[in-house]
């Protein structure tokens, strides 16, 4: 993996990932990616990069890493952390079942 720290063309600060054919392989594979952005100089920041077939897939791992991923409301955009709104669809601002299921 390549990881620089440079500028974008209007001079803010940006990070490049270049991520080669092992790199995705391992990404396909279940594996993880981790990277430190304190490696670049920049303010300590664990990223991890997970991949998968489509976003279902990409969500476990996600998951699997680092533990529940909130239910975020399609239609208002607000956060729930309870499992029973992110399992049923269920926003509580809207008072409705906004969001596919997840049983």
């Amino acid at each position: 993996m390549i990881k620089v720290r440079v500028r974008d063309r209007a001079g803010d600060p940006l990070v490049l990932l270049g991520l080669t054919r092992e790199n995705t392989t391992r990404l396909l594979a279940d594996e993880p990616i981790l990277v430190d952005l304190a490696e670049l100089g920049l303010p300590p920041l664990r990223i991890a990069l997970v991949g998968g077939h489509d976003e279902q897939h990409v969500a476990q791992q996600l998951e699997r890493y680092c533990g529940p991923l909130p239910f975020i409301c399609p239609r208002c955009t607000r956060t729930s952390h309870h499992p029973d709104d992110k399992r049923y669809g269920y926003c509580g601002a809207c008072h409705a079942y906004t969001g596919a299921p997840t049983l």
